[in-house]
Order: C-alpha cells, then structure tokens, then sequence
C-alpha cells in the first residue's frame, strides 16, 4: 500500500513538471519607433519579439515584400532564460513615397520539431510627408521703408535724358533712311508699248526652239507668261499672278471676242502645264502664230489712229 502511494506522488510530480511543456506556445510582439513626423527618407524601426522554445528555429520574412518601404538593415539576437527562447529582431525601413500608406503585416515562421507555425504582425497606418516645414521661420522685414523724398531735379534730369534719347534715335533713322536713298540704284521705267515689249519676248522664245526639242511644257509656260505680261502692261490689270479664271473676272473689253480668245489660249496653255496633257506640235505652232497674230494687230491699230489723228 506504501508503494503504491509513492508511485502516485512520483507520477503526480512528473506530471506537473510536464505541463508547462504542454501548455508553452510560440508568441510575438513587436513596437514601432518612429519619430512624431515621418519624411521621406527618414527612417523608422520595428522591434519583434518572439518567445519560443529553445529547440524552435526563426525564420523572418524576406527583403523585398514591400514596395513604399524598403527595408535598410536587420539585426537580430536571442535570450535563453528558464528553457525560453526570445528572439529580438530589429527591422529598420525608409519610406520613398508620399502620402498615407498601410504597413503590412509581416508574417514570421518558427519550426518546431512537428510542426510550423506562422506568427504574424498587424498592419498599421503610417503618414509620410514630403518637406520638413518650420513653422518658426517666417519673413521679416529688417527695418521699416525708409521715405525718399524727391526734388524737382531728381525728376528733370532723368527726363531730359530720356527726350534727348528718343530724338537722337529719330534722328538716326533718319539719316540711315537718307542715306539708303542716295546709294539707291536709280529704277528703269520700259516705257515702250506692252506689244513691242510682248514681241521681243515672243522672237526671243522662237530663237529657242523649244517646239523641235519636244519641251511642250515649257513652251507653253513661257508662251502663256508673254500673254498675260501683255495684258497686264496694256490692260492694267495684275494678271501675271492671277489665275485664268481670276483673269476672265477682272479683264473688261469691249470686244467679246478678243477675250474669249485670250481665255481660250490661256485655258489650253493650263490644260499643257497642269494636267501634263501632251500636245499635238502643229498645234502649238498654232498657238505661236495666233499670239504672234495678235500683238502685230496693236502695232496696225496704233499706226491706223496715228494715221487718223494726222
């Protein structure tokens, strides 16, 4: 009976040495350290604190989990007291963005001999601004304005020197423009008539010969120019920079049918230049003949109202 009382005290005992064992379970702590205003590019540490067995391995997380806050450094160390392990681990992180951001949990994983077990941290707000502010700094004026008190010739000299300024730059406009207008070459006034003008251009183009050479296109630019320089020398109108249709608006005669075929003639020449149409030669010498035809008839018109005058 004594024996059996004793193996009950001796099981009751290792049975109570034994529960702390069963009932020990792995725990985590952490705490920021940060200052009260967080920049970027200021740091700030997140101390953990695990308590484990001394046989549990730690495992922390890795370093490129977080995108705003980058992690700098990691120290980390243990205690063992009274068969418990703690495991200190420092985490130091810089933030490089502005604004209001959520700090993940971090989660941390401890090997036991059976199992593994994920310890993890609570996410937490963090507001990180751009600028250091002082609010002491602050613009002050050294003294109060000084008053200046103006005199009569504090305003008349620097007035003079103005008016003086401005008739001396008129006068060397002036004598720029003067002299631009001595060294001018004298202008040269042709003031033969448009169709005398208009043939010595046209015997001129003939020489050339453009028509036996197959060079239609420019024959016919040329051919048009003498035309429409004719009408604008004899008719006062700007029809070499005018269109044929500009031409037919602005052109005023009396005779219907010499403006029909001067826009007869220019339409065709357009129809060669514009629209690349190939022509037929004996119809280009055609055209030659009918301006060539047509200039003469001012040169018989002018001698019959000489004749008439007389």
């Amino acid at each position: 009976m004594r024996n059996y009382k004793l193996n009950i005290k001796k099981i009751a005992v290792l049975t109570a040495l034994m529960i702390p064992l069963f009932l020990f379970s792995q725990e985590l702590n952490y705490k920021l350290e940060k200052p009260q205003k967080l920049f970027v590019g200021t740091p700030f540490k997140l101390h953990i604190n695990i308590s484990s067995a001394v046989s549990d391995s730690i495992f922390s997380t890795q370093k490129d989990t977080l995108d705003i806050f980058i992690l700098k450094n990691i120290e980390s160390f243990e205690e063992i007291n009274d068969e418990i392990k703690t495991t200190l681990i420092d985490l130091t992180y810089q933030p490089f963005d502005t604004g209001e951001f959520t700090f993940p949990e971090l989660e941390f994983a401890v090997k036991t001999a059976d199992s593994l077990i994920i310890l993890k941290t609570k996410e937490f707000i963090l507001n990180i601004e751009s600028v250091i502010t002082d609010s002491t700094e602050s613009i002050k004026d050294i003294s109060a304005p000084l008053a200046v008190n103006l005199k009569f010739l504090d305003y008349f000299i620097p007035l003079l020197m103005i008016i003086l300024i401005i008739f001396a730059i008129k006068y060397l406009i002036k004598l720029l423009k003067r002299t631009k207008k001595d060294f001018s070459e004298p202008e040269i006034i042709d003031d033969r008539p448009a169709y005398i003008i208009a043939l010595e251009l046209l015997n001129i183009l003939k020489k050339d010969d453009l028509l036996n050479r197959g060079d239609f296109l420019n024959f016919y630019f040329r051919i048009s120019l003498i035309l429409r320089l004719f009408i604008e020398l004899h008719y006062k109108i700007n029809s070499v920079e005018m269109t044929t249709s500009e031409i037919r608006a602005n052109l005023i005669l009396d005779d219907t049918s010499e403006k029909s075929e001067i826009l007869t003639f220019l339409s065709k020449a357009d129809m060669i230049k514009f629209a690349k149409a190939v022509p037929e030669k004996s119809d280009s010498e055609a055209a030659l003949t009918w301006l060539d035809n047509y200039l003469r008839s001012f040169e018989e018109s002018k001698g019959t109202e000489e004749t008439v005058n007389a």
